[in-house]
């Protein structure tokens, strides 16, 4: 195994990178995602994911069994993740090893009242996000701020909120087994 820094292979990230520039066509595969997620009866689901699986419930005071995060703390965590691998992926291609990451997020629906059908103002939706990045590494201010500034700008998840995409919901009707 070759150099290794913030826990990852640096000849296998530089490979990648290369291979990438060299081939734009050879990321196309890396642009398609999926998921599933199967209904457990209550408000309890369970998503899968490549070879993964977890578990989506919402808390008692909506009404569910409180086993795991609801839908949109997944959310907040999905973020809080991509803007994880995003910083350690930045400050490794610049060489900083990092001693302790850790990102702190809070959000706020805009009206939990349009979910529950209850108005019509506003939207269900986050009306903002509040993401604090904790950071000890080997590098100074303003490079800490630079890299945090590039991983925001390129964080798929991030802008995936900040952005509109589209969404084409389909319903098919399935027979009763």
């Amino acid at each position: 195994m070759g150099a290794i820094l913030n826990g990852l292979e640096l000849e296998q990230l530089q490979q990648l990178v290369a291979q990438v520039q060299a081939d734009p066509e050879a990321a196309r595969s890396l642009n398609r995602w999926s998921a599933r997620v199967r209904w457990l009866g209550g408000f309890k689901g369970r998503a899968y994911i490549r070879n993964h699986s977890f578990l989506i419930d919402e808390p008692a005071d909506l009404v569910g069994k409180d086993e795991a995060p609801n839908a949109v703390e997944y959310v907040l965590g999905a973020l809080g993740a991509c803007l994880t691998v995003g910083f350690v992926l930045n400050a490794t291609k610049h060489g900083i090893p990092i001693r302790n990451l850790e990102i702190a997020l809070d959000g706020e629906i805009d009206n939990i009242l349009t979910f529950l059908g209850l108005s019509e103002e506003g939207h269900p939706g986050y009306r903002e996000i509040v993401v604090k990045a904790y950071v000890d590494a080997d590098a100074d201010e303003g490079t800490l701020q630079k890299i945090w500034a590039e991983t925001v700008r390129t964080s798929p998840v991030g802008n995936t909120l900040a952005r509109s995409v589209a969404l084409r919901p389909e319903l098919s009707r399935i027979a009763a087994s």
